[in-house]
């Protein structure tokens, strides 16, 4: 898994943003994407191409959490961001 390339995370005062890239185009701020801390850590461990096995295993590693709660954040965050066209597998 891993991001798409066209996207970034960014920090605006206290919230994470998610931004496209290029196109010469205005934004579009209809259609602006939040996240908060935990969608920010995930976003940030697939800027890099990395296994479930692994995203979850670094969600486990950074919050109090179990293998299952891990899993079901990961599976659920990334197939927003696969529905959104932001990640792929």
């Amino acid at each position: 898994m891993r991001l798409n390339g066209k996207y970034r995370l960014r920090k605006v005062g206290g919230t994470y943003i998610v931004v496209k890239l290029g196109g010469g185009q205005s934004v579009n701020f209809s259609r602006l994407i939040t996240v908060n801390d935990t969608g920010a850590f995930i976003f940030k461990q697939l800027e890099n191409e990395i296994t479930m096995e692994e995203l979850v295993s670094a969600i486990m590693g950074e919050y109090e959490i179990d293998e299952a709660g891990a899993r079901e954040a990961a599976e659920t965050y990334v197939a927003k961001l696969e529905e959104l066209g932001i990640a792929e597998r």
